[in-house]
């Protein structure tokens, strides 16, 4: 099986091209010499179309609406196509394409907001493999020739780590913003009593606060290892509570200790 052009000159429609990743995602690819199409709740053009008449067909809509759109325009698009998806969770889409399309299929999570691709050269995009290898050597070479890095990996293994990374991080943001909004502490005093720490912290809530609630719902709730992480999370404030508790000096030590070997290991890699 190849696609039907060799992708030197493709065709290539981003469903959901107006948003603000698929808007970036457009942005690179215009960027890098070649013609994009962009279906959004206001264009002419119609996601059916962009499935039909393109070589490329990129998704870049919400989680919750992601395996439904591949559903709806997967067996529309041409089994020497490449159909790719810009999904934070990875299984699920891609077993989507998979299933309902005859295309090649690659997964792509950039690893940053939209707002944060501008002129930063540390930024790193997953890649994911699913059918064919032209689309994962053509999507590769775009990217690292726009300056990003490239990691490649199995969907299921990138979920794993984002349960962590991403169903973590945002869980203790949150936890903590509930925590300073029942403190009874008002934010000004707040403000004004802040570390750069924690000030940078603050930011972050603030920045949440700022998007969709379901992005963040969907990126803890449909991600099963982010549940499990979770739950280790939990296990282990509580843990860090019972030592403080206790007033456990040595205990605590050792756990630093502990942590300290860890991290300065990873550091050291």
């Amino acid at each position: 099986m190849g696609l039907t052009r060799n992708l030197k000159d493709p065709r290539i429609g981003v469903i959901g091209g107006t948003g603000r990743m698929g808007s970036w995602f457009a942005n690179l690819l215009e960027g890098a010499g070649l013609k994009v199409f962009r279906a959004g709740r206001s264009t002419d053009i119609t996601p059916a179309e962009i499935a039909r008449q393109c070589d490329v067909t990129v998704i870049s809509v919400p989680i919750a609406d992601t395996v439904r759109v591949i559903q709806e325009i997967g067996p529309l698009i041409p089994e020497k196509g490449l159909f790719m998806d810009l999904t934070s969770i990875k299984a699920g889409p891609m077993k989507a394409m998979l299933r309902y399309s005859s295309a090649e299929v690659v997964g792509l999570h950039p690893l940053f907001g939209p707002d944060s691709a501008a002129g930063n050269s540390s930024l790193r995009v997953v890649i994911c493999p699913g059918r064919g290898k032209q689309g994962v050597s053509w999507i590769r070479g775009v990217l690292q020739d726009a300056g990003f890095g490239v990691t490649i990996m199995s969907p299921e293994k990138h979920d794993d780590i984002m349960g962590l990374v991403q169903g973590v991080n945002h869980f203790s943001t949150l936890a903590l913003a509930l925590c300073i909004s029942r403190s009874g502490i008002g934010l000004e005093d707040l403000l004004n009593c802040s570390t750069q720490t924690f000030t940078r912290r603050l930011d972050r809530i603030q920045s949440i606060m700022k998007q969709p609630s379901g992005l963040f719902g969907a990126l803890l709730m449909e991600n099963a290892s982010a549940g499990r992480f979770m739950d280790q999370y939990q296990t282990a404030a509580n843990e860090l509570i019972q030592i403080t508790r206790n007033n456990d000096i040595e205990m605590f030590g050792k756990m630093f200790e502990k942590l300290k070997e860890f991290f300065t290991v990873q550091d050291g890699d």
